[in-house]
């Protein structure tokens, strides 16, 4: 039974009764489906009429244009660019563009027994085949180069978004349409017209653009295995045309150099092509008129910066350090002086630049001795600081006065360098203030009380510095500089300043920019008429503004001439007030119990402010104020109280020890060596006069320092524990690297071993609940925080590795790990297992790692250059698992001990370990070609490695610019094979090279 679907039609039409009268009974068949097919139409067109969501429209999304919208249309390419998110992107459009007219370059194949072809509903033979191809290849072609000109001819943006032999075919149809025929025309720039010159520049510095980013290293094509059929072999294809363009653009780089040169010589302005420029193709006539003139004219030095910039980057790759810092000179000079307005090419990369210049400034001089170039003033201020010459800073900072070379943020940072109310803080702060005063503007409120703190010195530095700003200074900058001397001189005065305020005066700035009458005015002659700083509220003669003058002196100055002056004013002034309650912070501690006992009146108060002042000045590392005062003191102390000056001569020693480094005189270090050894003797025997412990830490300190060991072995046993510590350091350090010592070190071990152990202690609670509490071991000599700040104080080399020595060896016991056992110098001084530990689980691995971490990083400080520091620290960093560090200090081993690898390094230093964990480091940081470089500094090359090291896919590595260092011939054919497989012909060839 036939379906109700396919029942044919009671009626037979008219067209079923013409076939079966033509045709005959033999197309029944036909006749039948013809009959369904039509009946099946009917029945759709009925159910589409009654279709109750044939209203209900679904809004969908708008379909994105592709090329052939634009080629059928080519007026609505401008219209859909300027879009602001236009989809497709200018970039996707000209990949289209461009990939379908390489598409149609190729040849149609033809059926042999039909050789018409329809293309698009028209019919065509073999002979206008041709010319349809060449017609709708050329409309995208423009329309290419008409994008291209949007985006403004971006060469950078090209060279990112694009592949290569996408740019090369934009560009050569540029130079196609200008009328060149080829790059590498002979032509000269004069006989070329705007848009054949402006074709042939871009070409050819797009070859040297191609060129120097090729250069740089770049991460391997990541092509994930699992695609579609055919997008592999795409892949594999791109990049192995992208592989042989690049071989063809590098063999004409040459010329690609000599006639950018050329231009360089004879460039002019030229009208840049627009995407208005370009003109369309139609179906009727296959010419093509262009019009240039709609073109951006674009200015001859623009032109000059842009391509003297791509050859001077070429010439900075090919190492002619000099050809590329002249060219860079030049862009600087012109992106400096010329205002670019508009320009219609792609800007130059001014930090690149700013670089690139900076980079070759130095290696240009170095090469060319005639050279005349100077350093700018901030490049030679950074010069005297490294080099630690002050006065040259100081001097250069001078000399900029008046000028505008140093911004003002950089003059600060400058200043504070310097510690804080230093000499050579209050020069720099001096020289800011002078350039501040010139421009106009606002002075620092605390360069006055600087000024008055510095007294004489102050002023003489502050006339200097004005004397020679005076030079370069307008009319209008003069009258600054006299306003601010007049209220420097007036609040100098008014502040009891006198020789500060007299050499001020008298010097040559004050004749040069006060007049007479100022100079009377300022002195107080002329009364009447009030000082330009002063204030209306109250007169220098007013005794409540010359006591408040006073007591400011008096808490600012350090000064001890100006501080006895202001005391003995402030005493006839005001006698019942106790000066030391002017400053809360005035406190001398235990000397204090001394002072009362022993003195009152004013010479009290002498000793208790040179005492407070110097207290604070060694707080503030201000070493040498504190010792002047404490001379000061001590002279006001004489022959009144001995146990009082003999305290005071104790506190001088101990600044006399801070600035030990600086003393280089054997008769300075005998004569400190005699005073250390009467204050160890004085606090061992109890005396009444005994130095506090800081001193006597400073004192153990300075002995081991000084290689002191007989006087420390034969000191008798002690309550202090940096006694005891340098004691039992001496009896060890003395006997190295005898091997009988090792009985001695027992008790370094014992001690050092007692700062690491934690007694758990369990307590209950009012509540029932049981707590375990963490204290120290009773037995140590010192807490830990106290051991390490002593340690922080010891210089000496034998002591630190020592201390090194057994703390390492005691992380290596905790760590029980041989594969990450840290390197230590002295190993036969200690036990070889954890045993020799009082009580190893109670000892945090963690806190003797830190300590050992805080020690290693002060003996750097004190040695850089030690091997074996060096050498643990790197272990440690790889035994943490931080093999950067670890890396980093492994090769400064090898720079230490073979002058920055000019030398080869002795195998002692760098053995097999050290290249096996090297290995290690590199392969966990994915440098995978590093790895195989260092796999043939091992006795016996490993190859494994190596191997299995070049096969990674993802190396974070310079990759084949690390070739030139493989010599192992196995590992290069190797990566020959390996190459030629993956068919990367360019690494094979820096293979074989």
């Amino acid at each position: 039974m036939t379906p109700s679907l396919f029942k044919p039609s009671p009626s037979p039409s008219k067209f079923h009764i013409l076939i079966h009268n033509n045709i005959g009974d033999g197309c029944e068949v036909f006749s039948g489906l013809f009959l369904r097919l039509k009946y099946i139409l009917s029945r759709f067109i009925e159910m589409e009429q009654f279709n109750p969501f044939k209203n209900n429209v679904i809004a969908t999304a708008p379909v994105p244009k592709s090329w052939f919208d634009f080629l059928l249309n080519p007026n609505s390419l401008e219209e859909h660019l300027k879009q602001p998110e236009a989809e497709p992107s200018p970039v996707q459009l000209l990949l289209q563009f461009i990939n379908k007219a390489i598409s149609l370059d190729k040849p149609i194949q033809v059926n042999q027994k039909h050789p018409d072809a329809v293309i698009d509903g028209e019919t065509l033979n073999v002979e206008s085949q041709d010319q349809y191809g060449g017609k709708k290849t050329k409309a995208l072609k423009l329309l290419a180069l008409k994008t291209a000109a949007f985006l403004k001819w971006n060469l950078k943006l090209f060279l990112n978004e694009l592949p290569l032999f996408i740019c090369d075919h934009l560009l050569s149809n540029l130079l196609t349409e200008t009328g060149l025929q080829s790059s590498r025309e002979a032509v000269s720039w004069a006989d070329l017209d705007d848009a054949a010159a402006f074709a042939l520049s871009l070409y050819h510095r797009w070859v040297l653009q191609a060129v120097v980013k090729d250069s740089f290293p770049q991460r391997p094509l990541r092509i994930n295995t699992a695609q579609m059929p055919g997008l592999f072999e795409t892949a594999n294809s791109n990049m192995a045309n992208n592989e042989a363009l690049m071989s063809a653009l590098q063999s004409q780089v040459k010329l690609s150099e000599s006639i950018l040169q050329k231009e360089l010589d004879t460039i002019r302005a030229l009208r840049v092509p627009t995407l208005a420029s370009f003109g369309s193709i139609n179906e009727l006539d296959d010419r093509v008129v262009h019009h240039w003139e709609n073109g951006v004219i674009v200015r001859n030095q623009e032109l000059t910066a842009e391509v003297s910039y791509d050859l001077g980057c070429y010439f900075f790759c090919k190492q002619d350090y000099k050809q590329a810092f002249t060219l860079f000179k030049e862009v600087t000079k012109i992106v400096s002086n010329v205002v670019v307005e508009g320009n219609e090419m792609d800007s130059i990369n001014k930090k690149a630049l700013e670089g690139y210049v900076i980079a070759l400034k130095t290696i240009a001089i170095e090469n060319d001795e005639s050279s005349e170039y100077k350093a700018d003033i901030r490049e030679q201020i950074e010069n005297a600081r490294k080099t630690n010459n002050h006065e040259e800073v100081v001097k250069l900072l001078s000399e900029s006065c008046g000028t505008t070379e140093l911004p003002a943020s950089y003059r600060n940072k400058i200043e504070q360098l310097y510690p804080r109310r230093s000499m050579m803080q209050f020069r720099v702060f001096t020289c800011n203030t002078v350039q501040r005063v010139i421009c106009g503007k606002l002075v620092n409120s605390a360069y006055s009380s600087q000024l008055m703190l510095h007294g004489k010195e102050g002023a003489v530095c502050l006339a200097t510095i004005m004397l020679e700003a005076l030079v370069k200074c307008r009319h209008d900058q003069k009258v600054h500089l006299a306003d601010f001397l007049k209220y420097t001189l007036g609040l100098l005065h008014a502040s009891l300043q006198d020789a500060a305020f007299q050499l001020l005066k008298n010097s040559d700035i004050s004749k040069r920019l006060l007049t007479e009458d100022d100079l009377k005015r300022l002195v107080g002659k002329n009364d009447e008429e009030p000082l330009p700083f002063a204030a209306t509220t109250t007169q220098a003669e007013n005794l409540a503004f010359d006591i408040g003058n006073l007591e400011r002196m008096l808490l600012v100055s350090v000064d001890p001439a100006v501080i006895r002056d202001c005391i003995l004013k402030l005493v006839q002034v005001r006698p019942v007030r106790s000066l030391a309650s002017l400053n809360c912070k005035w406190e001398i501690g235990a000397l204090q119990q001394c002072l009362d006992a022993m003195f009152s009146g004013v010479r009290k108060d002498f000793i208790l402010i040179f005492l407070a002042k110097s207290r604070l000045a060694y707080l503030g590392k201000n070493y040498v104020k504190a010792k002047k005062l404490l001379a000061a003191a001590e002279l006001e102390a004489g022959n009144v109280s001995f146990m009082l000056v003999q305290l005071i001569k104790w506190e001088l020693l101990l600044i006399d020890l801070i600035l030990f480094d600086g003393m280089k005189s054997s008769n300075q270090m005998r004569e400190l060596s005699k005073k250390v050894k009467t204050c160890m003797t004085a606090y061992l025997q109890g005396q009444e006069a005994m130095p506090r412990v800081e001193i006597i830490e400073y004192c153990a300190a300075f002995l081991l320092n000084s290689k002191d060991w007989d006087y420390l072995r034969s000191l008798p046993n002690s309550k202090s524990g940096h006694i005891k510590i340098a004691s039992i350091m001496a009896n060890v350090c003395k006997d190295l690297p005898n091997t009988n010592s090792r009985n001695l070190a027992r008790d370094v071990w014992s001690a050092v071993a007692a700062l690491f152990t934690v007694n758990f202690q369990q307590k209950r609670t009012s509540g029932g609940m049981v707590t375990t509490m963490h204290r120290e071991s009773t037995q140590v000599y010192l807490p830990r925080p106290k051991f390490l700040d002593f340690i922080c104080k010891i210089r000496e080399e034998v002591v630190l590795s020592v201390l090194i020595s057994c703390i390492a060896k005691m992380y290596n016991i905790l760590k029980d790990h041989s594969l990450k056992e840290v390197f230590l110098d002295y190993i036969y001084l200690w036990p070889s297992a954890a045993p020799a530990l009082v009580n190893p689980t109670s000892m945090d691995i963690h806190i003797v790692e830190g300590v050992l971490t805080t020690v290693l990083a002060h003996s750097m400080l004190v040695h850089p250059s030690h091997t074996s520091w060096l050498r643990t620290q790197a272990d440690l960093f790889y035994s943490n698992g931080q093999y950067a560090s670890a890396l980093n200090f492994y090769l400064e081993i090898g720079i230490v001990c073979s002058n920055f690898f000019l030398e080869p390094v002795p195998k002692s230093i760098y053995t097999d370990q050290v290249y096996r964990r090297m290995i290690k480091c590199v392969s966990y940081l994915k440098c995978h070609t590093q790895e195989a470089v260092l796999c043939q500094f091992l006795e016996e090359v490993d190859y494994q490695t190596a191997f299995k090291a070049l096969q990674e896919k993802n190396s974070y590595d310079a990759v084949e610019t690390y070739y030139d260092f493989i010599w192992d011939t196995a590992i290069l054919e190797f990566l020959t094979n390996f190459h030629v497989k993956r068919s990367e012909p360019d690494k094979k060839n820096h293979a074989v090279s």
